[in-house]
């Protein structure tokens, strides 16, 4: 129950820092998203001062691969629509 209360504590703290300033970009948010994700997983593995270093390292990892993963989206998201009436009809 404790691990639940804190991991929901840091999504609630994220979203909130997140409503502050101008929007995140698709990498950033990636980077976010993973390091949560990652540092959950971390956190199943190892006992002791090894959950710690278990908990730090897939929180990295996670952040790594995130960002990563949302740079790749990046310019598929931020492609402009095209305008109705200048399809070339």
């Amino acid at each position: 129950m404790k691990t639940f209360t804190y991991s929901l504590s840091a999504i609630a703290l994220a979203a909130a820092l997140s409503a502050c300033g101008t929007p995140m970009s698709t990498t950033q948010t990636g980077a976010m998203t993973g390091a949560v994700l990652g540092g959950v997983v971390g956190h199943q593995f190892g006992e002791g001062d090894g959950k710690t270093a278990a908990t730090i390292a897939g929180t990295m990892a996670g952040s790594y691969i995130g960002g990563q993963m949302g740079a790749q989206q990046g310019p598929y998201y931020q492609q402009q629509p095209q305008p109705y009436y200048n399809r070339g009809y």
